[in-house]
């Protein structure tokens, strides 16, 4: 009994163990790095324990409130800025020109 093996055959069988071996290293890298920036079970457990200050509980409200502000008028600007696109991409089109729109 024989065994022949064809240069197709070992060309297959290389390429399934490459991306055999490729998957299995970046599953090992992956845990890798995972246990690189995990962090330690000392930090978790100071982190469960520590109750927040009133001052800096306030301190972080007010910046909430401050941050909404802003959101608002952001959003009244981006609206008026849009409607302000809107009215000259229709004026572009009343006198002829290329809105530079692709239909």
């Amino acid at each position: 009994m024989t065994v022949s093996i064809s240069p197709a055959d070992v060309a297959g069988i290389v390429q399934v163990a490459a991306t055999v071996f490729s998957i299995l290293l970046m599953l090992v890298v992956g845990w890798l790095v995972y246990l690189m920036v995990r962090p330690s079970r000392r930090d978790r457990a100071a982190r469960k324990v520590r109750e927040a200050d009133p001052a800096e509980a306030e301190q972080l409200w007010r910046i909430v409130d401050l941050m909404e502000r802003r959101l608002e008028v952001l959003e009244r600007a981006l609206s008026a800025r849009l409607e302000d696109r809107r009215e000259r991409d229709f004026l572009l089109a009343d006198e002829g020109r290329d809105s530079g729109r692709k239909e």
